[in-house]
């Protein structure tokens, strides 16, 4: 009888830790669970904020932490840390530019003079200053070894339209074109992988270059300019917005608002 009883003693402790084990098992997956729901929330709520700040920042003109920025007040009430949220421009004249992917025939505006006003605030398209490029080339890469490029430079004075052809490494689809590419990549960006470049010449460009447009021709691709030495004008606003929640979770989001692009069909003419 002893012995059964000590059995059963043993067996009831070996239920009530198993019964324990289960529940405490239970409890801890439920906290979790709900903890982790509650990160999300407030991950999605900081998304939001960040993404509404660059909103707000882009109609008013303003950067600084939310409380300065107009049409951000509301965030507060939401569970954003209005002072330690902010929204930055980054004004650093770029030392090379590399467009997205671009399919054929397709064109990127470069900027090759600084519009009037002050970026990143609304800027004055009906003045320019072009910079001086004297002694200093712009090299132009293509991610395409089978791609000829058309250039067509909008000037102050004149010509006031001057244009080019470039022919791809070892091609000659454009028929009496004075420019080729040259295979490799010297003196590309390194932000992409490009196959082929050409250095345009800075007496091309002068000091009266307002706007080099780059055309693809034959295929697509990205293209990459780069100058010899020094920066390039600005080409538009980089915004950088901040958000942080009462409860902890940071996010950052980043926008590039280029300058206007000149449409393709303004200079090709179709039938």
């Amino acid at each position: 009888m002893k012995n059964q009883h000590g059995q059963v003693l043993l067996i009831t402790i070996m239920l009530l830790a198993t019964a324990l084990t289960v529940v405490l098992s239970l409890s801890f997956r439920s906290t979790t669970e709900t903890q982790i729901t509650k990160l999300q929330e407030e991950n999605q709520k900081a998304l939001a904020a960040a993404e509404a700040g660059i909103d707000a920042s882009l109609k008013s003109g303003t950067a600084g932490n939310f409380n300065a920025i107009t049409g951000l007040s509301g965030l507060s009430a939401s569970g954003i840390n209005m002072s330690d949220s902010q929204v930055s421009f980054n004004n650093a004249n770029p030392d090379h530019i590399t467009t997205v992917l671009l399919q054929k025939d397709e064109q990127y505006t470069f900027y090759l003079s600084t519009p009037g006003g002050k970026p990143p605030g609304t800027p004055d398209f009906s003045t320019f200053t072009p910079q001086n490029f004297t002694g200093d080339n712009i090299i132009i890469c293509t991610t395409s070894s089978t791609a000829a490029m058309e250039i067509t430079l909008i000037k102050q004075g004149t010509p006031a339209i001057v244009r080019y052809a470039v022919n791809p490494v070892g091609s000659t689809i454009i028929q009496n074109a004075s420019d080729t590419m040259t295979t490799g990549n010297s003196g590309c960006p390194s932000d992409a992988t490009f196959s082929s470049y050409f250095s345009f010449s800075s007496t091309r460009l002068g000091n009266n270059t307002e706007l080099m447009i780059v055309r693809l021709l034959n295929d697509g691709g990205k293209i990459g300019i780069k100058p010899t030495s020094g920066t390039l004008p600005l080409q538009g606003k980089t915004v950088t917005s901040t958000a942080q929640s009462d409860a902890g979770p940071t996010k950052i989001v980043q926008l590039f608002q280029s300058y206007p692009q000149i449409p393709a069909d303004f200079f090709v003419t179709s039938f």
